[in-house]
């Protein structure tokens, strides 16, 4: 079993770490131009010959690609295909194409881009771009070339179809504009910053899911058998470390977006936009659609048809206009208040911390982490006067060695000794209790042998009858009661009370006398009137007498045993009772071969009797620690042992405790960061407008005013 599950656990690993590398594999086989363009198609085709011959003609026939600063003009062409090695690898996706315009007296004046990164596309192609456009493309020295859109491609193409690319002059400066005079300045090209990339990032529910994986795996690391512990564990730490990484990684210069700074006049056109978005929908800045956040209608009007500063996404999205607009400020002095992470990290601790209290038992390892921390000692003693004297706390650890007598048990459990229980022992300084005994037992036992004897006699025995008679008696398959006033006399001296087997044998032994009532039969038995009468009775009638007197003596022989054991369930008051907890015999006798209950009522006295001689004074050997510790009404000190945890038991105590302890605090810390972040949430649109009012009124802003609160 042991090797199927090292068997198992190395496949499974070897499994993850292919898959992890696999993935980062292809990542870094990804240029980088194509990587951050998640519409990608991770999986590439190969270049065909005949494509690759298409681009090179249409390098030589046409303006080649050259990497451009944003504020310069393209290059000249170059005397070299821009083609790489990477260049095989052909990527497809489906999305639209942003293009902006350059004031430039070149041919092709137009620059377009896939989200955030510039590809070069050839000019023939401009009348076929749509709102969403299926584009492939290939990697080459400078930027990502589109050898296909919609369905026309490079390899379609005639050559007459390429354009020329005419000489051109340089351009010192150039900017972004409409197709009138009304130009836009592009300042410079910027990343994003950390506060801008916050608004679009996730909300932290990807590393609270990774959390909420570790805890559950934690939590079958401590119920699963011992082969799975460890690899559970450390299966646990792959997702929490993935979760840190993620929360607190620096984000890459290369992940963030370009934020384009332009310097422009916007415009409130009536022809742009679409109604239902409101006012702010309909606002260009020379040929670009702005989208503005929904929060600054009341503020861009102040703005519009003046020369003002405007920073923007790829997309046209607006980040930053004029002097205080600015999404960077807002989450600056006004923290975004994200809860979701949060909601799922509290419903993942509450759910794991109800199947940790249902499933896994934290009574003994709070007790002994508590202990462990508080310091604990070994207490030997093998005297009771020893283990009076010595202070014992919950935790220490207990080596006692001794003579005491095992519990007896009052509710019937099963145990090897029943109804000793040797798992827990009485020990003090009283003197033994002495072996059980009864006259009701003798009685009843005397009856019994008496009526098996004559029922059953011996051939050996002495015979009260001539020869003669005995062989008439035996040809005649009848059986001779030859003592009846004895069987009465006996029955007379076990039934004391009015118990109904004893009523039952006295009725039945009135009839065989042919007497009045019980009484008067036994007045006559005790007179010797009935000495020496010889009862005939037919093999029923005897077996029927037979179960009568066994059901009479099985009840006092039962009756007996019960008083017996509850006896010896009062032991004398004071001393300890060393109980281990999980019902470990602390006694070196072997158990009894059949169980107590499987004896009939004279053989399970007799029965009692032997393991009270074994039992009630006994050597024992208890050594564990210490759970419990009580004291009873009668002054008996309850000390409750557990063994010493192994390794295993040791990770499963600590680890269970410090579980507890974590889900505890995840799941306290995360309410009332939920609480306190779903309120500041409400207060941070009304605090921003407040911001932006005081602003834009040239308002001073006090110190302890709503402009700066933290979360």
């Amino acid at each position: 079993m042991s090797a199927i599950v090292y068997v198992l656990a190395g496949v499974l690993a070897c499994a993850i770490v292919s898959v992890i590398g696999w993935r980062f594999y292809r990542r870094r086989a990804r240029p980088v131009s194509v990587k951050r363009l998640s519409f990608i198609k991770p999986f590439p085709r190969k270049l065909t010959a005949e494509e690759r011959a298409a681009i090179e003609h249409y390098f030589h026939h046409s303006q080649p690609l050259t990497r451009t600063t944003p504020l310069s003009a393209p290059e000249p062409a170059a005397a070299s295909v821009p083609l790489t090695p990477r260049s095989d690898n052909v990527y497809a996706g489906t999305h639209a194409i942003t293009r902006y315009g350059l004031a430039t007296d070149a041919p092709h004046k137009w620059r377009y881009y896939l989200d955030s990164i510039e590809i070069h596309l050839p000019a023939q192609w401009e009348q076929y771009i749509a709102e969403e456009n299926h584009v492939e493309l290939i990697r080459t020295d400078s930027m990502p070339l589109v050898i296909s859109l919609n369905g026309h491609s490079l390899l379609n193409d005639a050559p007459s179809a390429l354009t020329p690319a005419p000489a051109h002059a340089a351009v010192p400066n150039s900017s972004m504009r409409e197709q009138g005079n009304e130009q836009v300045e592009l300042l410079k090209v910027r990343k994003e910053t950390p506060q801008e990339r916050a608004i679009s990032q996730p909300s932290g529910q990807r590393e609270a899911a990774l959390c909420s994986a570790a805890l559950l795996l934690i939590l079958l690391s401590l119920l699963a058998p011992i082969m799975a512990q460890l690899w559970l564990a450390a299966l646990a730490a792959l997702p929490a470390a993935l979760a840190a990484w993620l929360r607190f990684r620096p984000t890459p210069q290369r992940n963030r977006q370009d934020v384009n700074c332009l310097r422009g006049i916007p415009r409130r056109w009536g022809l742009f936009g679409e109604s239902g978005q409101g006012s702010i929908s309909n606002i260009s800045l020379s040929s670009l659609d702005l989208k503005y956040p929904a929060h600054w209608q009341p503020y861009i009007a102040r703005d519009l048809d003046k020369k003002t500063d405007i920073d923007i996404y790829v997309n046209s999205q607006v980040v930053r206009q004029g002097r205080f607009l600015s999404l960077h400020d807002e989450v600056t002095y006004f923290p975004l208040q994200r809860w979701g992470g949060n909601l799922m990290m509290l419903c993942s601790s509450l759910l794991v911390l109800s199947l940790l209290l249902a499933y896994v038992p934290l009574s003994l390892p709070l007790k002994l982490s508590v202990t462990w921390l508080q310091g604990a000692q070994t207490v030997p003693v093998d005297s009771v006067a020893t283990l009076n004297q010595a202070m014992l706390r919950i935790g220490d650890t207990l080596s006692a060695r001794g003579t005491g007598m095992c519990y007896v048990q009052s509710d019937g459990g099963r145990t090897p000794f029943f109804p000793f229980d040797c798992s827990a022992i009485y020990w003090n300084n009283a003197v033994p209790l002495p072996m059980p005994e009864s006259d009701t037992v003798d009685r009843a036992e005397a009856l019994l042998t008496t009526v098996n004897n004559q029922l059953h006699p011996a051939l050996d025995n002495e015979n009260k009858i001539t020869p003669g008679l005995a062989s008439a008696i035996q040809k005649s398959g009848m059986i001779l009661l030859d003592d009846f006033s004895d069987i009465v006399l006996k029955t007379q001296e076990l039934c004391q009370d009015d118990a109904a087997p004893c009523q039952r044998l006295q009725a039945a032994l009135v009839n065989l006398a042919n007497g009045r009532d019980w009484p008067t039969i036994v007045k006559r038995a005790r007179a010797g009137s009935l000495r020496g009468i010889n009862v005939l009775l037919r093999p029923v009638s005897a077996d029927t007498l037979e179960a009568l007197v066994n059901a009479a003596t099985s009840y006092y022989f039962a009756s007996e045993t019960r008083n017996a054991t509850n006896a010896l369930n009062s032991p004398p008051p004071g001393g300890f009772l060393i109980r281990s907890d999980e019902d470990k015999q602390l006694v070196e006798t072997p158990p009894p071969a059949i169980n107590f209950n499987d004896y009939n009522g004279l053989a399970q006295w007799h029965e009692l009797q032997r393991l009270s001689t074994q039992l009630l004074h006994t050597p024992f050997n208890a050594e564990g620690i210490i759970t419990n510790i009580t004291v009873d009404a009668n002054g008996t000190r309850h000390i409750a042992l557990h063994n010493e945890p192994e390794r295993v038991s040791l990770w499963r105590n600590v680890g269970a405790t410090l579980l507890l302890i974590l889900l505890l605090t995840l799941a306290a810390f995360n309410a009332i960061l939920l609480v306190r972040r779903l309120h500041n949430g409400r207060r941070r649109a009304r605090d921003i407008q407040r911001y932006y009012d005081c602003c834009f009124s040239h308002e001073a802003i006090a110190a302890n005013g709503n402009r700066v609160w933290r979360d």
